[in-house]
């Protein structure tokens, strides 16, 4: 028996009582790499430029280099992501993710697009990307 199960992972992303934020994924046409069998894609519905909604975690992973004599500082952008909600995901597919805002409606992130850079499945049913922001 699995640790955890689907509604674990819907409570995680969800808007309300969990983490997520939402988001559109589009399959971006023309993307050759199939993330999930790390060979060219052949799959005729792979890539076809659909656009679906989905919950999302949303977070920017801080990280440091060292350097020769100064380490550079940083944020990556990354996302957590129901490997149901995107099956097809791939390198160089986009992410729009709504603005995040307070229950009074003011806006404390604007809506942002990213592009997916690396998909590090878990192999129990999250996804983690590293992002781009475009």
């Amino acid at each position: 028996m699995p640790l955890e199960s689907a509604a674990d992972f819907n409570s995680y992303v969800d808007t309300i009582t969990g983490h997520g934020v939402t988001g559109v994924f589009t399959e971006i046409q023309n993307n050759l790499w199939d993330n999930r069998t790390a060979l060219i894609d052949t799959w005729v519905d792979i890539d076809s430029g659909n656009a679906y909604s989905i919950n999302l975690i949303i977070d920017q992973e801080y990280f440091s280099i060292a350097g020769g004599t100064v380490p550079v500082d940083g944020y990556q952008p990354r996302a957590i992501i129901k490997a149901t909600d995107a099956p097809y995901i791939s390198q160089g597919d986009k992410i729009l993710v709504h603005p995040i805002t307070t229950n009074k409606g003011n806006t404390l992130v604007p809506e942002t697009t990213f592009l997916v850079v690396t998909v590090e499945p878990d192999n129990t049913g999250l996804v983690q990307l590293v992002l781009e922001e475009q």
